[in-house]
Formats: structure tokens, sequence, C-alpha cells
């Protein structure tokens, strides 16, 4: 697309034949948006934020004057960066330190929020996505009500490593079921048990799953798995055998497996992340 006056739109795509780690500090002024569509980046910022793991398919949002440690997983990445001077956004700035001042606590100013696309953020990345094939005229108000919407959604909320992101119009049944499995995944959870609880023969339960929700039953409960390792192993000091054992893998080598699989890295690399970010967070 055409150059644009007021905003910068970059993208970065590479292949990564190694961890890549890093820090990046965002200029004082300028606010940041990430819209990373394939690898995995894990991204550390100042104590006492906690680590962000932001698989594929993942939105951040980065406040001006952010300082970040920042993980690149192996494989293939496609990253969208859109920037632009803080002053262009005035109502979103005096709502971002109007929320900080309502809280009252410096360690709430949070200066990164990110989440999965899917469910919450799919239509506003789609329009992200249409408005860099835009004219200058019509792509500049465009990206920035994106950037209003995404910034406010990502900072009002939690930070979600969603490796097992679903649709919102589930049947009852089965959203109380895959509800369970993500306050549970280390139980067994053999298919007919599964079946039963949803209402569902086995066969026809297997097979309306996977049209919902994209990809089967048995991977959605390794995803919940995976995702509560990922979680104890970036904010905890357990053994990587004793993660596995709470999170329902059999041995270390599933635990491995699943994480390399989903994020392209290994279970010692999300600890390396994080003590290779310690020097300059506290």
């Amino acid at each position: 697309m055409g150059n644009l006056p007021n905003v910068r739109l970059e993208a970065i795509i590479a292949t990564a034949n190694k961890t890549v780690s890093g820090n990046v500090a965002v200029p004082q002024g300028v606010h940041l948006l990430v819209v990373n569509r394939r690898g995995s980046l894990i991204v550390r910022p100042p104590a006492p934020g906690r680590t962000i793991v932001m698989p594929p398919r993942s939105i951040a949002f980065v406040r001006a004057g952010a300082r970040l440690g920042v993980q690149a997983a192996r494989g293939e990445h496609e990253i969208n960066l859109l920037s632009w001077a803080s002053a262009l956004t005035p109502l979103l700035d005096h709502w971002i330190n109007q929320r900080a001042a309502q809280r009252g606590q410096a360690s709430l100013n949070r200066n990164v929020g990110a989440k999965p696309f899917d469910p919450n953020f799919t239509s506003a990345v789609e329009r992200f996505l249409v408005a860099r094939n835009a004219t200058p005229d019509v792509a500049e108000p465009m990206l920035l009500s994106v950037a209003y919407e995404v910034a406010t959604r990502l900072l009002s909320g939690g930070d979600e490593m969603e490796l097992a992101s679903l649709p919102v119009d589930l049947p009852e049944t089965v959203r109380e079921l895959t509800q369970e499995v993500k306050r549970s995944p280390a139980k067994p959870w053999p298919l007919k048990d599964a079946a039963d609880f949803a209402g569902y023969s086995p066969f026809h339960f297997s097979r309306v799953f996977k049209q919902m929700v994209s990809y089967g039953f048995h991977e959605y409960v390794d995803r919940c798995r995976t995702q509560m390792a990922v979680e104890m192993l970036c904010e905890s000091d357990q053994p990587i055998d004793v993660v596995a054992s709470t999170c329902g893998f059999g041995t270390t080598q599933g635990l491995r497996e699943s994480i390399k699989e989903y994020l392209g890295l290994v279970p010692s690399e999300l600890r390396t992340a994080a003590s290779e970010s310690d020097s300059w967070r506290s």
C-alpha cells in the first residue's frame, strides 16, 4: 500500500531455525499494535508484569514507552505491526490514564495486553487486514478505529494464552462440556464419557465436535492440558515432571511434544525466557 502520513505499518516475515531472544523498547509518544499471524512469541513486561505467551493468531497492544523482553519460537513467523503517535488517539490516552488513576496502583497500570483473535477479535483483525490494502485516505481512519477497539478491550481484561479457542455459538451441552474440560484437563476424558456428558452417541459426538470446533475432541483436551502446562511453566518453579503429571500428560516427553507442536518451543525454553529477562525486569 502507499505511504501513510500519520501511521506506520510494517510486516515481518521470517523463519527462525532456533529460538531468538531480545529486548524491545517502544519509543515514548508512540503506541504499538501487534498482529501475530504465524509463530509464537513470549513477552515479558517489566516487573511486576506477568509472562505473556502469544501463540499464532493472537493480537497485542503495547503502550508508548514500554520495555519488553521478547522470545520468538523456532519456525515460520508472520507479524504485522501498526505504530502511531499517541497524540493521534487522545481519547484512548485519556481512557488509559483515567483507568490507571481509578485503580490507584502503579502496578495495575498495564503497559501490554494480549489475547487470541478467536472468537472476540476476529472481526477487528479482518478490518485491519482489509485496511492494509485500502487507499491511504481510507486506511488510516480504519486502522485507528481498530486500534481504539483492540486497545481498550485488551487492557480491560486479563491476558489469555488461548490454545483451545472455541466458537461462541456452541450448543449449551457442548459448551458446558468444554468448560468442564478447561477446569479439569488432567482427567482422562474418554470419548464415551464426553459424549454422554453432551448427550450424543460417541460416533455422532466425535463428528459433530470436529465440525463445530474445526478439530477433534481429543485434540481439544490436549490443547487445554498444554495451555495449563504453559501457564505453570511460566509462573511457577514446579519441576517439569510435576507439571506434566499435574496437567494430565503421561510423561514429560508427552508434555514436551505438545508444547513444541503448538508453540514451537520446549518446556526448558519457556523457563529460559523468564530467567533471561529477569535481569532487566526488576
